[in-house]
């Protein structure tokens, strides 16, 4: 009821009634609140944003190793491989650990003898065939290995150069020391080498077709531009995509007759390969500072926008060293941030989970473990049973986490479940006029029927 100032008559005011029903313009950060759409949030945690309307707390994570990693826990990246059997490999610190779906084994070329990778990133992996080809780095005796999941041990390659294979006479057993590794045109490539005792940091090498583990001298290139240092490699649309901090080539054609470079971009790149991500059609990569962008085969896609604010305000902590990580799990890009206003955080504490499929461009969400941590280098892997698992890695507990489990509402990290919170804002509702005061009723929420009794807290902002 309003009064009416000019006489002694009361009447009914209209209202007017706002719906809140579409959210799938999820989080964006940009700071005046007034220009958001209806349907984005300045604010939200640990909600997944329904295509079909509304809004619900994310799955469960919880562990998928009982017994902690062995040794100093510094999780690299997972890599699912499909041998004969299904493993789940991980790259920690400097070692290499593998899982049929539970507690993880370390890797060793002979008894005691564990592999170890020299490089910041840990070992770099990829599968030719039944075989996993690791490089454990670009240095003074690092040597490339390979694995079946058959056999007990790995075993050690040695280093082409000074020995090369010529065509006429391929005799195997060989792979250069590098940072990276691909199979790509029926070829294995590496990049970053070392060879007879010299560093190549910006070179790129390939195998005899068929053949990896044979390699001939003349056959490289070395990319001088971009910055110092191939940093990652990834393959789009028949493509390799080659990064360097501050440079994108593309390497087009299948055999040494025929290579083409091209250069894609002379300002976008990526400094770490743990921030980059295969997805089924591109990759999604995170250049400093600009963001995270998408390369889909013929452009370059700016899908960082909503969430640039945290570079321009810096709202990332600089006590953070670590490469910012990017994962592609469940057909969504998960992005490890130290998101740390104060700039005292070490190891990211969000993950800005990226969804191409929801609206036009996609939108953002915001996850935490209960502990409040953004989890790093995941990625999607099936076990031997056809199960399907969500994984990524704990930043400080030595624990690989099943994540998107919706039929979860606690994490549960290292035994003990746990409530995590939740919640979403909406903008500012100010009936498209905010100077003009105005009065609100309560408002009213639809809520999905659930099995046992909850408690929702609702804050109304003024």
């Amino acid at each position: 009821m309003v009064a009416d100032v000019g006489g002694d008559a009361w009447v009914m005011s209209n209202l007017s009634t706002l719906r809140y029903d579409d959210f799938t313009g999820g989080l964006n950060l940009r700071a005046d609140q007034f220009q958001l759409a209806r349907n984005e949030s300045p604010d939200m945690l640990n909600v997944e944003v329904d295509p079909r309307g509304g809004v619900f707390s994310r799955g469960g994570m919880h562990k998928l190793n009982s017994t902690a990693v062995a040794g100093t826990w510094d999780p690299q990246r997972l890599y699912p491989f499909y041998g004969n059997a299904s493993r789940l490999m991980l790259a920690n610190s400097t070692n290499v650990f593998w899982s049929s779906g539970g507690n993880f084994t370390k890797l060793e070329y002979s008894s005691g003898n564990p592999i170890v990778a020299s490089s910041s990133h840990g070992a770099c992996m990829y599968a030719w065939g039944d075989t996993l080809y690791i490089l454990t780095g670009a240095a003074s005796g690092k040597v490339a290995y390979k694995w079946k999941t058959g056999d007990t041990y790995a075993t050690a390659l040695s280093a082409s150069g000074p020995t090369w294979q010529t065509y006429n006479n391929p005799n195997g057993t060989h792979v250069p020391p590098a940072e990276h590794v691909i199979t790509h045109a029926n070829k294995l490539f590496v990049a970053n080498t070392y060879e007879d005792g010299v560093a190549y940091p910006n070179r790129l090498r390939w195998s005899h077709e068929g053949l990896p583990e044979n390699w001939l001298s003349a056959d490289y290139i070395d990319f001088n531009g971009g910055g110092l240092g191939i940093r990652a490699m990834a393959i789009v649309a028949g493509q390799l995509v080659i990064f360097k901090p501050n440079g994108i080539y593309l390497l087009i054609g299948n055999s040494s007759d025929n290579f083409q470079v091209v250069e894609l971009s002379t300002n976008l790149g990526t400094n770490n390969h743990h921030s980059m991500a295969q997805a089924e059609n591109g990759v999604y990569f995170y250049s400093n500072p600009e963001g995270v962008f998408f390369y889909d085969g013929t452009k370059i896609l700016d899908v960082f926008e909503p969430l640039r604010p945290l570079v321009d305000e810096g709202l990332l902590s600089t006590a953070s060293t670590e490469p910012y990580s990017v994962s592609w799990i469940g057909r969504r890009a998960w992005v490890a941030l130290p998101y740390d206003p104060d700039g005292t955080a070490t190891k990211p504490t969000r993950s800005y989970v990226f969804d191409p499929s929801i609206g036009a461009n996609g939108a953002y969400t915001q996850f935490a473990t209960h502990d409040g941590y953004g989890v790093v280098g995941g990625c999607d892997w099936t076990d031997d049973n056809g199960t399907n698992y969500r994984v990524a890695c704990h930043p400080t507990q030595a624990r690989v986490l099943k994540v998107d489990l919706y039929q979860e509402e606690l994490d549960d990290i290292a035994g003990t479940p746990t409530i995590f919170n939740s919640y979403y804002r909406t903008g500012w509702v100010d009936g498209n006029s905010y100077a003009q005061k105005k009065v609100f009723r309560r408002p009213d929420i639809v809520f999905k029927q659930v099995d046992t009794q909850r408690i929702v807290n609702v804050k109304i902002y003024h």
